[in-house]
């Protein structure tokens, strides 16, 4: 028998010994018992309600800490012919005592230095910019809390509004989407607690 069979071997039957003798066997351990479901409330986890082209969302914080709710009023912008977005607007705020925050994703093709432009219409005078804050790979973030005059002109809004963005290439795109509904998902917005 060669040195190294002989070793195997003797393990093995070191382990069919081990497994014999009764102080050195161990018995498998006994299965956990199931964890308790945790309790069902009767508060919905997420809701959504539709304000024209804008949408309602909240969902249940999790933490025991901040808001019950956590709400943010949406819209997804779509080019005929695409399924995916080619941009999302959100209005929220994490909690009641911070000013409401406008957030634009949009895909990674930006130009920089740039801001994202919002207009109420393509003779706006005064445009709201918001400042890139990052990119991830499902897109670049451009956030600002919009003052208050400029927030009752969108809210006053019923037809498009116009998103402008610098790509990579250094050409000034605009891409359209709705103000219909913004005035009542903002106002559902500020009742949610």
């Amino acid at each position: 028998m060669t040195k190294q069979k002989f070793v195997l071997f003797a393990l093995a039957l070191a382990g069919a010994a081990a497994l014999a003798h009764p102080a050195l066997a161990q018995k498998p351990a006994a299965p956990a018992a199931p964890a308790a479901p945790a309790p069902v409330s009767s508060d919905p986890e997420t809701q959504t309600a539709s304000y024209g082209d804008w949408t309602l969302r909240c969902q249940r914080n999790p933490q025991g800490a901040g808001p019950k709710r956590l709400c943010e009023v949406a819209q997804s912008v779509t080019i005929k012919g695409q399924q995916q977005p080619i941009a999302q607007i959100a209005f929220g705020r994490v909690t009641a005592d911070e000013p409401l925050r406008m957030t634009v994703v949009i895909p990674n093709d930006v130009g920089f230095p740039s801001a994202v432009r919002v207009d109420v219409d393509e003779k706006d005078s005064q445009p709201a910019e918001l400042a890139w804050t990052r990119c991830l790979p499902v897109g670049c973030f451009a956030t600002a809390a919009p003052v208050a005059d400029t927030l009752k002109r969108w809210r006053a809004g019923t037809g498009n509004g116009r998103l402008g963005v610098k790509t990579a290439e250094g050409k000034q795109v605009f891409i359209p989407f709705s103000f219909r509904g913004l005035a009542q998902a903002l106002d559902a917005l500020a009742a949610q607690k």
